[in-house]
């Protein structure tokens, strides 16, 4: 009985030591920080500069600054489309600039070049030769450029008349021809009356019809220059 008594003495003081043991151990955690001891129904936060962790390791931002944050993303995202509607407008103005210079831009057309002689100098070209002897179908006739620009086509008309003055026919033409200022160019026309022996009074005459012969006039319609 003594022997039992002293073995339960044994037994119990052996678990105060462990137990004792234990709680030295925990005080050491405790004081070195390894342990601690916290709410789990609050939530743990940890700071780091201007970010905010939770528990999870994740970042949390306040309402306030969550809703600061929205208003300057749609601030920048409303400045964003006014840059590009300002640039889109301005290419609509260049854009519209563009076509009204080029409307407004005068063309040159042939009713610019034309120059007819109503309203510009009706001895712009002037006969300066002609000749039709009897023999030949064509005449040859030269005008001369009297403007400072150089013609580039010729629309007239030759009246031809007797040795009395009185009108025989006429003959329009129109001549692609190249007449700088001051200078005369020559071209062919159909003489009058070949058929018939006719010929420039000034021309080689037939010596068994010397009545057959003729005199011009030439008449300017229009030109044009460049």
């Amino acid at each position: 009985m003594e022997y039992d008594m002293n073995e339960r003495k044994s037994g119990n003081a052996k678990v105060y030591i462990v137990l004792l043991s234990v709680a030295l151990v925990i005080a050491l955690l405790w004081a070195t920080g390894l342990i601690r001891w916290e709410d789990s129904s609050k939530e743990r936060t940890a700071f780091s500069g201007e970010m905010i962790y939770d528990e999870d390791g994740d970042i949390t931002v306040p309402v306030d600054e969550w809703r600061a944050l929205q208003n300057e993303v749609q601030q920048l995202r409303q400045e964003v489309e006014q840059l590009k509607s300002g640039r889109h407008n301005g290419r609509v103005a260049v854009k519209a600039q563009v076509q009204a210079k080029e409307v407004s831009k005068p063309t040159t057309t042939q009713s610019d070049e034309i120059q007819t002689s109503d309203a510009y100098n009706p001895n712009a070209l002037v006969l300066a030769n002609y000749n039709h002897d009897w023999v030949e179908s064509d005449a040859t006739v030269a005008l001369k450029n009297t403007i400072d620009r150089t013609v580039t086509q010729v629309t007239g008309r030759m009246v031809y008349y007797d040795m009395s003055g009185n009108m025989l026919d006429y003959q329009d033409f129109t001549k692609s021809i190249t007449i700088e200022p001051g200078m005369a160019k020559s071209f062919t026309l159909k003489g009058y009356g070949h058929k018939d022996d006719y010929a420039y009074y000034k021309s080689d005459v037939m010596s068994s019809k010397p009545d057959r012969k003729y005199k011009v006039r030439f008449e300017l319609k229009s030109y044009k220059t460049r």
